[in-house]
């Protein structure tokens, strides 16, 4: 709108405005563009400077019906409006925007800028700890990396001043005492929007409250608010979506996310394709995939990615003493039952399935894939056990199929791998652990005791063996992915990448990233000494990481193989890749036919009761579930097993 040409109205379209019901403070400050059509335009009152554009076509409603382009019934202060736009039904004011080409506005209440403004990205939240100290700026630029380094990092006080000045940096870009409305977009049914930044094709329909906040939003990527929403001193990412009386207060909603049915959220954070439905949540710095259903779940100040948070579940962070200062982490990828209870402060390992009430604070970081559950009133874990079941690899395969961002350049970098280095070194340091503990644990001793939870002292042994298939299992994997790039090379290249030099660096899980610690380290200095100087450049940083992924791993593999599989790579490759080839043969299908077992469990016995209420239980059962042969999952994990076989036969072909 910046390059078109306006000109006064002459003295004729004033005279049809006038007869159309129009008034206006000041004629002279209302200016049009080529293609004003002032037949169009009725019932308007005009007060400061008016832009208008073209209003010759048709514009599109998220109903589905076209409409004609005009201004009908609208109070218009300060306001400059793009081609083809359709603004009618304004109960309230339009003041202090800048509305872009094919917008639809309809039978809404005020929407203003009433100051200079950031729209929500100047917002300053207590995350993570209800108590503060862990404070975040946030900004629609915000990735969810940048956010866990604000939060996360709080011992390195430069860093994390360095990192509000990037944030301070993007709040004096939006500032401006005028609100966009974005090319394209639609605000319908709408009550009051104060302050707000409005994306380009974003659809808002029957919110009750919009406040000091921006709805971003692309052509590719729309963003949508919806019925019964209020919302305060926020951020909502591209492509989410905020419907059904939602609640949001102090908040940043990510990309592609879902939240509705009266969710609650006040000082926290839930990244890219997360969900919240009915649940209540309150310093929550919820990662991506963080996903709450039920209307009695609680979640407050925790720290949760790839989260599935189950009925009912609750956590304590006080202990009425110095007030809500504790909290609480799960690492990626765990489970709460329903009605599961944790006090605060906790830490449960990664991929961890908790179950029960837990009154007591452990720490099972070095334990992924395990359960979590209650004896008699102790918390008790079973190390590695959660490795082996249907959940755990639906998971795996679900969360790259549900990523529905749509944006070019997402801005949370995600790595969906179940096995990985993080995870591979977890269960490594918990082999050691495990074995230590059965080394000084005494015969007849039913449980030992680390960290604050209680493992029975006769798996410790089988856990150890857990963790041995799982690793057996990844190290194939990576072997696997690195023949398959080689392809039919030589065998003196193949050779050489296997001995190549690796890095045994500490890996990291930076709220989706999983790195190398130093590479991070790396970041950090040059956010600390100056080097990086926006958020863009940020990205760009961690996004440089995010590619290295897979070479990083490789590094990693080449370090850790003889400690993981007992052999140096160096000593006759060509035996020692296909040991390594046999080991994930074996392991994989161990693993496949584990959970095959238990998917079993979900086609007999006391899962038939309640079908067949007058006979024939199990046909009706079977017509309604269908049989273990005909299941989807299963046919898949079935091929999935014919796969291992000819896959392995393949490439012991190719590394001989």
């Amino acid at each position: 709108m910046e390059n078109k040409v306006y000109k006064p109205l002459t003295d004729s379209d004033i005279e049809v405005l006038v007869k159309n019901g129009c008034w206006a403070a000041d004629w002279g400050r209302v200016t049009v563009a080529d293609g004003f059509d002032v037949k169009r335009v009725a019932r308007v009152i005009f007060k400061g400077d008016v832009k208008i554009g073209s209003l010759t076509g048709e514009v599109a409603g998220t109903d589905g019906l076209s409409r004609d382009c005009g201004i009908i019934g609208a109070n218009l202060q300060n306001v400059a409006i793009g081609d083809d736009c359709l603004i009618t039904g304004v109960h309230g004011m339009l003041a202090n925007l800048d509305i872009e080409n094919g917008v639809l506005i309809e039978n809404v209440g005020t929407i203003a800028c009433t100051e200079e403004s950031a729209f929500g990205n100047d917002t300053v939240i207590e995350v993570f700890n209800e108590g503060g100290g862990r404070e975040l700026k946030i900004t629609s630029a915000t990735s969810s990396q940048a956010a866990y380094m604000t939060v996360m990092y709080r011992d390195n006080a430069e860093l994390v001043a360095r990192l509000d000045e990037l944030a301070d940096r993007e709040v004096e870009r939006i500032k401006s005492c005028r609100a966009t409305i974005g090319a394209g977009s639609s605000i319908r049914n709408t009550s009051e929007m104060i302050n707000v930044l409005v994306g380009a094709y974003a659809r808002i329909n029957g919110a009750v409250s919009l406040l000091n906040g921006t709805v971003d939003s692309s052509e590719e990527s729309p963003t949508e608010v919806g019925s019964g929403v209020t919302a305060e001193n926020f951020i909502m990412q591209k492509g989410c979506a905020v419907n059904d009386g939602a609640m949001i207060c102090s908040s940043l909603i990510g990309e592609a996310s879902k939240i509705g049915k009266q969710f609650s959220s006040e000082n926290s954070v839930f990244f890219a394709n997360s969900e919240g439905f009915h649940s209540e949540v309150c310093s929550m710095f919820g990662g991506p995939y963080t996903v709450t259903h039920h209307r009695s779940t609680l979640l407050i100040a925790a720290y949760a990615s790839f989260y599935n948070a189950g009925s009912g579940t609750n956590q304590s962070n006080h202990m009425y003493k110095l007030g809500p200062l504790h909290q609480g982490i799960f690492e990626r990828g765990c489970k709460t039952g329903s009605f599961s209870y944790l006090l605060w402060p906790s830490r449960v390992g990664a991929f961890t399935a908790v179950i029960g009430k837990h009154y007591a604070n452990f720490d099972t970081s070095d334990f992924p894939f395990s359960y979590i559950d209650e004896s008699g009133g102790k918390s008790t874990l079973v190390p590695g056990m959660n490795f082996f079941t249907v959940g755990t690899l639906r998971d795996g395969e679900k969360w790259p199929a549900r990523d529905r961002r749509k944006s070019k350049k997402p801005l949370d970098l995600i790595n969906f791998d179940v096995l990985s280095p993080y995870t591979a070194q977890k269960m490594m340091r918990g082999q050691d652990i495990l074995r230590q503990l059965s080394a000084d644990s005494k015969k007849g001793q039913e449980w030992v005791v680390y960290n604050g939870i209680n493992i029975k002292r006769l798996l410790l042994k089988t856990c150890v063996r857990y963790y041995k298939l799982a690793i057996e299992k990844y190290m194939g994997d990576v072997l696997i992915r690195k023949l398959e790039e080689v392809g039919n090379k030589t065998p003196e290249l193949i050779s050489s990448l296997m001995t190549a030099g690796g890095t045994d660096d500490e890996w990291i899980d930076v709220c989706g990233l999983m790195c190398r610690k130093s590479k991070m380290d790396t970041v950090i200095a040059n956010v600390v000494s100056g080097e990086i100087t926006s958020l863009v450049e940020l990205q760009n940083a961690l996004s440089v990481i995010y590619n290295a992924y897979r070479d990083d791993e490789w590094e990693w593999f080449i370090a850790n193989f003889q400690k993981t599989t007992g052999t140096a790579l160096k000593d006759d490759t060509a035996e020692t890749l296909a040991k390594c080839l046999d080991a994930w043969k074996v392991s994989s299908l161990k693993l496949l036919n584990m959970v095959m077992g238990d998917a079993g469990k979900e086609f007999e016995g006391v899962v038939r009761t309640g079908f067949g209420i007058d006979g024939n239980a199990d046909a009706d059962f079977d017509a309604v579930r269908g049989t273990m042969e005909d299941n989807k999952f299963v046919k898949k994990l079935k091929s999935d097993m014919e796969k291992i076989e000819k896959k392995h036969e393949a490439l012991l072909a190719l590394v001989k």
